[in-house]
């Protein structure tokens, strides 16, 4: 007895200084909740990068996982297929974090990552939910937030002084490029769809044909390893070129994987500049 007794007394701060068990839908979130728990844990994905998050089939091995967590944290109801009633199926335990809303954003645009600003805010909204699940971290979370956010804010200052007044004309597939746009401005971006596999019509097409020929784009920017065929079918009759985004090999892969992300997309943009 004595000695089980010693056990469970040297086993406690173990148990208490335990990490949080974190699941993400998507992998730009698992990149920055990553970044946010460097030298304490790893958050886990269900959605992985290669895979659509909107035509994404759960199986038995995903609801494990998530019923299995201290936290889960997605983007939206509607932007990942499957969570729509995501909340009403966890338990009651479960910290859940939808980031949209908690963003204040109401948007088809999901991709709140490629905007500096709201990723900035995402980090301070994850640091603080990290916090308060597991306070004996608190310290580190917020010191990995402030490195990670000043870094972002670095990103995007570089990004204003190289595009201002000289920004590409962008194609996109579908619009994943809002948020992007709309922090830092000065660029002219057209979506042939509202949101991923949205079904196109002859309107829209009209308008951005119109759009089109009025001042030809510079390139075709896609997320998709091979664009939809209304998309590759616009950019070869305009003879765009096409550049996939997540294809490209991050810079400096000695740095976060959610700043890879954003340094992938400023390649995108010089390659659509020299090439369009």
């Amino acid at each position: 007895m004595k000695r089980i007794f010693l056990l469970l007394f040297f086993l406690q701060p173990a148990l208490a200084s335990a990490a949080p068990r974190v699941v993400t839908s998507i992998a730009p979130l698992q990149e920055i909740t990553g970044a946010l728990m460097a030298g304490i844990a790893e958050p886990q994905v269900v959605i992985e990068n290669q895979a659509s998050a909107h035509h994404f089939a759960f199986k038995i091995s995903h609801m494990r996982r998530l019923q299995q967590a201290d936290l889960v944290i997605w983007i939206d109801r509607h932007f990942e297929s499957g969570f729509i009633r995501i909340a009403q199926t966890l338990p009651a335990a479960t910290r859940k974090l939808e980031l949209m809303p908690a963003l204040g954003i109401e948007s088809e645009d999901g991709h709140f990552w490629y905007s500096p600003s709201l990723l900035q805010q995402s980090i301070s909204i994850l640091a603080a939910t990290l916090s308060e699940l597991d306070p004996d971290n608190q310290a580190r979370y917020l010191e990995n937030a402030r490195r990670l956010s000043a870094a972002v804010k670095a990103w995007r200052e570089r990004m204003r002084e190289r595009w201002q007044g000289n920004a590409p004309r962008l194609l996109t597939d579908h619009a994943f490029l809002g948020h992007f746009a709309s922090d830092l401005g000065g660029f002219e971006i057209e979506s042939i769809q509202d949101f991923h596999g949205a079904p196109g019509g002859l309107k829209d097409l009209e308008r951005i044909e119109n759009w089109l020929r009025a001042r030809p784009a510079d390139c075709l920017l896609t997320l998709d390893p091979a664009p939809p065929p209304l998309a590759a079918s616009l950019a070869a009759r305009y003879r765009l070129p096409v550049i996939v985004i997540i294809a490209i090999e991050p810079a400096n892969p000695g740095i976060d994987a959610i700043l890879q992300r954003l340094e992938q997309l400023n390649t995108a943009l010089e390659r659509c500049h020299l090439d369009g």
